[in-house]
């Protein structure tokens, strides 16, 4: 597998996950972000997915652990950053929004880079 393949199926599983997780289907998204770290454990999107789905279940002590890993990886993923702000505030009125990160747009790269496999194996 090519490194721009290896980097689509990653983009590809990352959105899914956070579409899955804004639709509260947490299996799916949990499944989709397993596989993107089999793809590539050393980037912050899959532990800040994980922190957020965490979080979403009301186990706010996995999810600052997953923001943590997120911040780790990346000390500049800012959205790690923002959802550990915001699950370690002791506010009551905690503003700052789910950062999901940036969602990739699939539909510029060229089809000959597009993955030929099936994600679900």
């Amino acid at each position: 597998m090519n490194i721009v393949k290896n980097n689509k199926d990653f983009n590809i599983l990352v959105n899914d996950a956070i579409v899955n997780l804004q639709r509260h289907d947490y299996m799916n998204a949990y499944q989709s972000i397993l596989k993107a770290v089999g793809i590539d454990p050393n980037r912050p999107e899959p532990q800040n997915l994980l922190g957020i789905m965490y979080e979403f279940k009301g186990d706010s002590v996995l999810a600052r652990k997953h923001y943590r890993m997120a911040y780790v990886l990346d000390p500049i993923y800012k959205p790690a950053t923002n959802n550990l702000e915001r699950v370690s505030t002791l506010f009551l009125n905690k503003v700052i929004p789910v950062d999901y990160g940036e969602i990739v747009i699939l539909d510029n790269i060229p089809g000959d880079m597009l993955p030929t496999d099936n994600l679900s194996n």
